[in-house]
């Protein structure tokens, strides 16, 4: 679907794409792409296109009544001078010269404006910009560039924290502002340049406001695909904690440093999750994955970021938790619509290559695809009976060699078990395989399996433990197997050597928790000595085993063999909790995990007594310090890795108490002085030698742009479904407000029942609040 519930124009991919060929056989252009604009495949402006959007600019200027120094005649025939200068290979001091005059032109006509009436002035004064920083070649000439952009940061800056807001309140008023302003920096620095870090300086540290950017260019049919793919890029990004710093770590111990990455990062992962929400980006990648579905390349990239995101937003213990699954449960057709089909469309290329493996781009796509519905088939129940129902799981199975990884069978085993497959109609098959696959498997390679689902499920990706008869049916996988405690230290041991060994640091500080990362970690190298394992290519990996959980024993228990605290571990399923809840007898559990259980059984799964979902209440202290141990151990691993080499003193910081630790520490205040956030982006390098900027300095004129950002509102003017700020506001017959369309998904995936009592509400006892409305209206405008 479309924005404001209209039909999306693009078709999904489920029927519409060709065959995948081999992944060895070259892939020709289709004919819907050769009748793709140009900005849709590789970027590509002309002189002429520079030219049409400089004579637009100045016939704008005109009508607007800004002063500039060029009439439109003079404009345009320095522009075709410097072409022609550039395009004969040459550019002199007369070409740069007639260049920066344009650009004094372009500047002069940004800085005269101000009123919130002037989008379209902004919007092609960028578009020009930005066609030039592509058509002009040189160093020379994007170093202008650039030092236009400083000489308009203000403006600049003001327009990317306020373009959102004014969109919410009046959709297209800013037409494709974003667009230019964005590609102007993609330009100058290229695409594999910019990174999450990049958009989180020019945003001002606003997590939220770089969501908003990246879902903008992610359903922006005219982005170019570099621009998309490097928005979803950085979007996985945002979900580390390497994006959090801000230059460098200040001088100090790394367990100042750890504490300070710690408060802020959990103020961005907060702000990160309710983006998500706010800015739909579940609904724009499912634009960019049926814009694109023609080339499969470029699928597998947003396919690629898209799983990444979702997998490890949902792997966060957050606030906002329980409102992302909420928001995913309404958005469940991607899975059917898109996710299902992708499976299916990248088989057969599987299924011709015999020798696929971890190396493999379509082996490890898979396995991603796989890692993120283990994922949400454990915390949103509407997803399992499409992929139960579907052969997607025995067709996996089907693939060459699959079985033969650890990593894979334990994903597949989880996955058949989250969907309870016994109920579907490929239970035979799935059972016979999965079985076949465990006792193929040599002894050693069993035993692991059986500790990475067993005794070591805290570090690993989560199964519902409610499907009872899924799970005695693959008992064989799920018992760990019994060693002495002479073994389980010397593996231990091995572990710590193994981690300690590890050449790629990149590896120990990025797979915690399960999350995912954005790189494949194909190729590389092994120690001398180091033993080589097919599961070191799976992002759901091994724990640090050095990590000094022991300063949490007070509040979270003692460390179990995957160094994981006790306490933090749901009681049901094993895994590290998310959003736990308590019940009135003192037993904790994943919130998820209990749900679907008492769905089906209705009783505590631990001693039998008559339970209800309602009696159990969310744990806002373990929760506080689960997610303060989670953050400050990704913390640890951003700044200094190698603190987990030294058992006897780790160099991290003592937990916070509960009340504070989740508490939102504020940034560190900017300088007083006028600071520009495009200064920190990547440098051009080698820039000697370049003319002096001119002497004559413009006086600028302040943006006169009033408004408040929409991750800003109140809690109730927030739909009570995924804390969304509602633009159709509906209040239920119990008085809660929810918004119109997310509601009516509510209804479409969930049934007829209220998302927060739990009890029959259909959408006829709704009613439209336009009061709610107008004041949502006022405050974004700033006049609350």
């Amino acid at each position: 679907p479309g924005s404001e519930g209209t039909p999306c124009r693009c078709v999904c991919l489920r029927g519409q794409r060709p065959a995948r060929a081999a992944p060895s056989l070259p892939q020709a252009s289709s004919p819907e792409q050769q009748r793709r604009p140009a900005a849709m495949a590789d970027v590509c402006y002309t002189v002429q296109d520079v030219a049409n959007s400089l004579e637009r600019l100045s016939g704008v200027a005109a009508g607007r009544g800004c002063h500039t120094e060029l009439s439109q005649p003079e404009l345009l025939e320095r522009w075709h001078a410097v072409a022609a200068a550039t395009c004969s290979g040459g550019i002199d001091a007369i070409t740069l010269e007639s260049l920066r005059l344009i650009f004094n032109y372009v500047e002069a006509v940004v800085i005269s404006c101000g009123a919130p009436d002037s989008f379209d002035v902004y919007e092609v004064s960028f578009e020009a910009l930005t066609k030039m920083g592509y058509v002009l070649p040189g160093l020379e000439c994007k170093h202008l560039l650039m030092q236009l952009l400083e000489h308009v940061h203000e403006v600049y800056d003001v327009l990317l924290s306020c373009v959102e807001t004014y969109e919410w309140v009046q959709p297209g008023a800013t037409g494709q502002l974003r667009l230019w302003m964005l590609q102007v920096i993609f330009a100058c620095f290229g695409s594999k340049t910019i990174s999450g870090r990049d958009l989180m300086e020019l945003t001002d540290n606003d997590v939220s406001g770089a969501v908003s950017l990246i879902s903008f260019i992610l359903r922006c049919e005219q982005a170019p695909f570099e621009m998309q793919s490097a928005a979803g890029r950085c979007l996985v990004e945002l979900t580390a904690a390497d994006c959090v710093f801000l230059g460098k770590v200040d001088e100090g111990t790394n367990t100042e440093a750890i504490a300070k990455l710690t408060a802020m990062f959990n103020k961005h992962v907060n702000g990160l999750i309710k983006g998500l929400i706010q800015f739909e980006v579940v609904e724009a990648f499912g634009r960019c994955i049926c814009q694109h579905q023609m080339s499969h390349s470029n699928t597998d990239i947003v396919v690629k970021h898209f799983l990444t995101t979702i997998h490890n937003s949902l792997l966060y213990c957050s606030e906002n938790q329980k409102k992302l699954r909420q928001h995913l449960a309404t958005q469940s057709t991607i899975v059917q619509d898109i996710m299902i089909p992708y499976v299916h469309n990248i088989l057969p290329a599987m299924y011709d290559n015999p020798s696929c493996g971890p190396s493999n781009l379509e082996f490890i796509n898979l396995r991603s695809v796989l890692q993120t519905f283990v994922v949400v088939t454990f915390n949103i129940n509407v997803f399992r009976p499409q992929l139960r129902d579907s052969d997607l799981i025995s067709r996996v199975c089907d693939v060459p060699n699959i079985l033969n990884h650890v990593s894979m069978l334990e994903l597949l085993i989880k996955l058949a078990i989250n969907v309870d497959f016994t109920k579907g109609p490929y239970s035979d098959q799935i059972l016979a395989t999965l079985t076949a696959g465990f006792n193929g498997l040599p002894l050693e390679s069993q035993q692991r399996l059986q500790r990475r689902i067993g005794s070591e499920q805290g570090m690993r990706l989560p199964f519902a433990r409610s499907s009872v008869q899924a799970c005695e049916l693959l008992a064989f996988a799920l018992t760990a197997p019994v060693e002495t405690p002479e073994m389980t230290d010397a593996r231990k041991a091995q572990k710590k050597s193994n981690w300690k060994r590890a050449r790629n640091k990149n590896k120990k500080r990025k797979r915690m928790f399960g999350m995912q990362t954005k790189g494949f970690n194909v190729g590389d190298e092994l120690e001398p000595g180091e033993e080589a394992d097919e599961d070191d290519n799976s992002e759901d990996d091994d724990m640090p085993p050095l990590i000094p959980a022991e300063n949490w024993e007070g509040s979270l228990g003692m460390t179990d063999e995957s160094f994981v605290p006790s306490m933090a571990k749901c009681q049901l399923s094993g895994g590290i909790m998310h959003d736990p809840v308590k019940t009135p007898d003192g037993y904790l559990f994943e919130r998820a995990a209990l749900e679907d259980w008492l769905q089906h059984y209705g009783s505590n799964p631990l001693t039998g007594a008559p339970l209800n979902i309602a009696e159990c209440m969310p744990d806002t202290e373990v929760a506080s310090f689960i997610q303060g141990y989670q953050l400050q151990m990704l913390s640890a691993g951003a700044i200094a890795p190698e603190a987990f080499e030294e058992p006897a003193q780790p160099d991290i910081a003592p937990p916070l108490p509960p009340a504070v630790m989740p508490a939102h520490a504020p940034l560190q205040p900017l300088p007083t002085s006028p600071t520009s956030l495009l200064g920190d982006l990547p440098s051009l390098g080698g820039l000697g030698g370049f003319p002096p900027e001119a002497p004559e300095k413009k006086k600028k004129g302040k943006i006169r742009i009033e408004s408040r950002s929409v991750v800003d509102c109140p809690e109730d003017m927030r739909c009570a479904i995924d804390g969304k700020v509602m633009t159709a506001p509906t209040r239920s017959k119990y008085g809660h407000y929810f918004e119109k369309k997310t509601l009516d998904r509510w209804f479409t995936n969930c049934g007829s029942i209220c998302p927060i009592t739990s009890q029959p509400l259909r959408m006829e006892e709704c009613e439209p609040d336009t009061e709610m409305k107008k004041r949502i209206i006022k405050f974004l405008k700033g006049q609350a």
